[in-house]
């Protein structure tokens, strides 16, 4: 195990001026495509809530507008939605304080990285949570790869300055500071990053993914390369055939065999929750385009088989809440929750596609379990970009 504990003490000052702040003005187009002016205007005023809050918890909620940007940026950079995206940045990375000196941290660290405590009283009260950062700070990492990749970053100085201040805030207190965190902690570079469960795990594999095509210090690339491999072989050992319909999937949440990985085994083994397992899938798809050789066309028309054999009930135009089908007794319903990953196989199978399209026409589910702008800017960003 390599000590990164001096890199507490060493890190670079990455902070953006004051204007960086977002105002209340207007919401960015796409918004007034999907919903009504009043509509469109509570949920971007609410996202620039949510951005400056300075509350860690709210980092959770704020992914779906962070995930909904990227999925029009990776068709089309518009530089409407980009200043959208960066506006929201900006004011995360503004609100964050040095760990020692948040007023009532109450977590263990009090060190030199920066970061966000948790100010809602019924969730972690005045912790910090790698959790929460990472719900966020994945969908973050992978907006900085879209500007590398469309090249955005080479536009202009401004452009290549904020990008290069956004992906060391990224390196130096996000994942050093919690890898750090973990060798004083667990004595084990990736424990807090693995988790016992795979949907915990699988932002902080898609942060290594993105990281590690961006950074130009060796030792993360090497980091990320590392816990990104780990993940992925903990997956690959839970996917297994559904029993009654083998062309698809089944997964547990808790790891099968944690062997040669820094995860935490635990028992008795929990089927995977459809809600959660958005953050799965999420992550193989964005894998497999990303080229990663674990993940091959099969997995990914095993997934589709899986929303079209398993999850899918046609007359109620619905889905079952456990990734085996089963329904769970203690959030009945929550299997409707599929913005965040499911709807993205829409790309890769017709039939999955209309089964979208028809969920989204009911329209229920979407405004009841608040994935209206998630599920329709995936399902829809081709229109909606206009690419």
């Amino acid at each position: 195990m390599e000590c990164r504990c001096c890199f507490a003490f060493l890190l670079i000052a990455v902070t953006f001026s004051p204007q960086a702040f977002a105002q209340k003005s207007s919401p960015p187009s796409y918004f007034l495509k999907l919903f009504y002016k009043d509509r469109a205007e509570i949920l971007y005023e609410k996202s620039i809530d949510l951005s400056s809050s300075g509350n860690t918890h709210e980092l959770m909620s704020l992914r779906a507008y962070l995930g909904a940007n990227n999925a029009l940026v990776s068709v089309n950079p518009d530089p409407e939605v980009i200043d959208y995206q960066r506006k929201l940045i900006n004011n995360i990375i503004n609100t964050a304080r040095i760990s020692k000196d948040i007023p009532n941290n109450q977590s263990p660290f009090q060190d030199e990285f920066k970061g966000w405590i948790s100010t809602s009283k019924k969730s972690t009260y005045n912790e910090e949570v790698i959790l929460y950062e990472g719900y966020s700070f994945l969908y973050i990492a992978q907006f900085l790869f879209l500007l590398q990749e469309n090249h955005w970053i080479n536009l202009s100085t401004e452009n290549a300055d904020w990008w290069q201040k956004a992906v060391s805030f990224l390196e130096q207190n996000i994942w050093t500071k919690w890898l750090n965190r973990s060798e004083i902690i667990n004595k084990n570079n990736d424990r807090y990053f693995l988790r016992g469960r795979t949907h915990m795990a699988s932002h902080w594999a898609g942060i290594a993914m993105y990281l590690k095509n961006m950074t130009a210090d060796s030792l993360i690339k090497k980091e990320c390369e590392k816990l990104q491999q780990e993940y992925d072989l903990l997956l690959k050992r839970n996917l297994k055939p559904n029993p009654a319909y083998p062309s698809a999937f089944y997964w547990n949440t808790t790891y099968d065999n944690t062997d040669g990985t820094d995860a935490v085994e635990t028992r008795p083994a929990i089927v995977q929750d459809v809600s959660h397992g958005n953050h799965v899938v999420s992550y193989i798809v964005a894998a497999y385009k990303m080229g990663d050789k674990n993940w091959l066309p099969e997995d990914i028309n095993k997934l589709c088989n899986t929303v079209k054999l398993v999850l899918y009930n046609k007359e109620s135009n619905s889905f079952r809440d456990n990734v085996d089908g089963s329904t769970d007794p203690s959030r009945p319903g929550w299997g409707n929750f599929v913005a965040d990953g499911w709807v993205k196989l829409a790309d890769y199978d017709t039939a999955v596609q209309a089964i979208f399209k028809n969920f989204e026409g009911d329209g229920k589910m979407l405004k009841k379990y608040n994935q209206e702008l998630q599920f329709k800017a995936n399902l829809n960003k081709k229109q909606l970009a206009g690419g």
